[in-house]
């Protein structure tokens, strides 16, 4: 019986000794399973966001090079440019259209960088043609009865000052027929312009003024040369509750002012 009990003790202990070794290594095993499966997916999902990252910016970076690239402006497409002039048999005729191309070809060399491509674009010989055609068509010849408005256009045309009636009319903004009717006050320079409205103001004064100044006086000083020496009178140009209107002008430079 002892033997019997202690071979029974030794086959119980190696059971459990079993067990236990058994049951330990399949908790290691369940555990580097779950490691290696828990490792695996996290390298899985940080090399997707890593490759989505990467992805990302790299196609953010060819958006900003592929916007940050200036594209080439595209010139508009038309006829081919002329070679040679057209003429007409007419040499008072043919004169006006080489002079209108030889102005009209300036533009280029005049026109910013900006509008330079559109400008080379267009044909100055084929609008000098439309030009004089249009002026022919609506004045008659160059020395008939309309000869003076053939000189104020061809003048603000070919007027160095006037660049923008040029371009204007180069690239189709100024249409042949309107500048064949336009007054000459609105084909002028804006220097031109500028200097006309002087002209104008200057004459209103005077006409306003009627007289000559009635007194010298030393209390009025000059806004374009700074002296204290001028000539005024006063006149009642509004309603008599009123002050009257003062004329003052320097003796120094001839300038003119007024005021209430």
């Amino acid at each position: 019986m002892r033997k019997k009990n202690g071979s029974i003790d030794n086959n119980s202990s190696v059971t459990a000794e079993v067990s236990k070794s058994a049951t330990v290594k399949v908790e290691k095993l369940q555990k580097t399973s779950m490691v290696k499966v828990s490792t695996s997916e996290t390298v899985k999902v940080e090399k997707m966001d890593q490759d989505k990252t990467v992805k990302v910016a790299q196609t953010c970076k060819e958006e900003i090079q592929t916007s940050s690239v200036k594209k080439p402006s595209q010139a508009p497409t038309g006829p081919p440019k002329l070679k040679t002039l057209v003429k007409c048999n007419d040499a008072l005729r043919d004169k006006i259209r080489e002079l209108l191309a030889e102005a009209l070809s300036k533009v280029a060399s005049e026109a910013d960088e900006d509008i330079r491509d559109e400008v080379e674009a267009c044909d100055p010989i084929r609008v000098a043609v439309s030009v004089e055609s249009a002026m022919f068509e609506k004045l008659g010849r160059s020395n008939g009865a309309q000869k003076m408005k053939y000189r104020s256009i061809m003048f603000n045309i070919k007027d160095q000052n006037n660049p923008d009636l040029r371009r204007k009319v180069l690239l189709g903004q100024v249409q042949p027929q309107r500048l064949v009717t336009m007054p000459p006050e609105e084909m002028a320079s804006e220097q031109r312009k500028r200097e006309n409205n002087q002209i104008k103001e200057k004459a209103l004064f005077d006409c306003e003024r009627g007289g000559k100044a009635e007194a010298t006086t030393d209390q009025f000083k000059c806004g374009r040369c700074g002296q204290r020496k001028c000539t005024y009178y006063q006149m009642q140009t509004r309603s008599a509750d009123e002050p009257m209107t003062t004329y003052v002008t320097c003796v120094n430079c001839n300038n003119h002012w007024k005021f209430c």
